[in-house]
């Protein structure tokens, strides 16, 4: 009985995958890239990333948690800085905030990281 239920579970989680797919790839055709729409989920999407690196900085948890909130900020900053003024590169920013907080952790005031 028990076997016969996962089964079944299987199929229909299967099933209601595989058909949104294939709804998916039957109106792909018809969909241009340029839709208003796809503007609003890209948007979407960067408001949902930037709302949660901005939680993983105020609100932090585990040994983030014991780093001051000036010594999160701080290199964030940076990060935006090095990202917009050195040719909007990501890896920039990335290279620029890591740089930053491992600095400011190197001589700052926590030792037990």
């Amino acid at each position: 009985m028990a076997d016969s239920s996962a089964w079944i579970f299987f199929l229909s989680a299967v099933f209601a995958t595989y058909v949104w797919r294939f709804t998916g790839v039957m109106i792909s055709h018809r969909i241009e890239a340029n839709h208003p729409i796809f503007e609003w989920f890209t948007c979407l999407a960067y408001g949902i990333i930037a709302s949660l690196v901005a939680r993983t900085l105020i609100l932090p948890s585990g040994m983030l948690e014991e780093v001051p909130l000036w010594q999160r900020l701080i290199p964030m900053v940076f990060a935006f800085l090095g990202f917009y003024l050195l040719g909007k590169r990501l890896w920039v920013g990335i290279v620029f905030g890591e740089t930053a907080f491992i600095t400011l952790l190197w001589f700052g005031e926590i030792s037990s990281l």
